[in-house]
């Protein structure tokens, strides 16, 4: 647990959020509720598309102590990638690299993009899934979504209520391991 809050620490002290030259303001952990990974790739057309809602989500729930941090497990990704997409899509919360998939292997994700919702202890696992309905199938995307289940899984939390659909099937691209 030491060496998995070290790190987390380190990649927010390298990366710090996705906007260039902005700082990075944790709730206090005290106040720190949940924190959601979501697992992107730099060259996953659905995972740069899933940018927006994940800044709108950030916006809503930041001040309630909900912490949004993007985890890339590709091989290929390096710091510079990660500082590029954040610029490119305008990303305000942290992006970090996976070395070893050590994250991605604990929180069992293989799809990117996939939201784990972790509670305030680190381990439990309140939501894992997709972000929403977006797309039906790979290549089968919808012009609107109509679910919205890690918006829906945060409002249950912030509400103070179970998440009432904690599993969903994400749709996107492979992790590769």
């Amino acid at each position: 647990m030491k060496l998995f809050l070290l790190t987390q620490l380190l990649a927010a002290l390298l990366f710090g959020s996705g906007r260039p030259n902005s700082s990075v303001r944790p709730a206090p952990p005290r106040q720190q509720r949940v924190t959601v990974y979501v697992f992107l790739a730099e060259t996953c057309p659905i995972s740069q598309q899933a940018t927006l809602p994940l800044r709108e989500l950030h916006a809503r729930y930041a001040a309630q102590g909900v912490r949004l941090v993007g985890v890339f497990p590709g091989s290929t990704a390096t710091a510079a990638s990660l500082s590029e997409f954040g610029r490119k899509y305008a990303v305000p919360f942290p992006l970090q690299l996976d070395p070893g998939q050590k994250l991605t292997r604990r929180l069992k994700a293989r799809i990117t993009p996939e939201a784990v919702v972790v509670a305030a202890d680190g381990h439990t696992i309140l939501y894992q899934g997709r972000l929403n309905d977006q797309y039906a199938a790979l290549g089968e995307r919808r012009s609107l979504s109509q679910h919205h289940e890690l918006a829906d899984a945060l409002a249950d939390l912030a509400a103070g209520r179970p998440v009432a659909v904690p599993r969903t099937e994400a749709i996107g691209c492979f992790i590769e391991k």
